[in-house]
């Protein structure tokens, strides 16, 4: 995916934007952090972490901001935690997911956050 992959040809830049519709789930606005539902979902719960900022890929946050990129991955955890009382199937557990490398359908960092089944 190219890194120079524009905010404004990014679905999820339109959410953050309100432009596009799209389930937003927590927002942290002073650490710049969102949580949203995956339209496309791998499991009974699939919610994307990721920062407000347009950054292309996690592997991309990882190598320039090792220290937003840790803060990323707090901020997924702590949601999934904050929100299993209401989401029965995150009480067995949930798993991260991050794409490194080529592999990226959406050219915006993210963490994956699926419910274990």
């Amino acid at each position: 995916m190219p890194q120079d992959f524009s905010p404004a040809d990014c679905p999820f830049c339109a959410i953050l934007a309100g432009d596009e519709q799209g389930t937003v789930i927590d927002r942290d606005e002073e650490r710049s952090f969102i949580l949203v539902e995956s339209i496309h979902p791998e499991s009974a719960i699939h919610w994307l972490a990721m920062p407000m900022e347009h950054i292309c890929t996690i592997e991309e946050l990882e190598l320039n901001n090792s220290k937003r990129f840790l803060e990323l991955v707090n901020f997924a955890v702590q949601a999934a935690k904050k929100y299993s009382a209401d989401h029965p199937e995150l009480e067995r557990g949930f798993t991260l997911k991050m794409h490194f490398g080529s592999f990226q359908t959406v050219p915006h960092a993210k963490i994956h956050i699926l419910a274990v089944e």
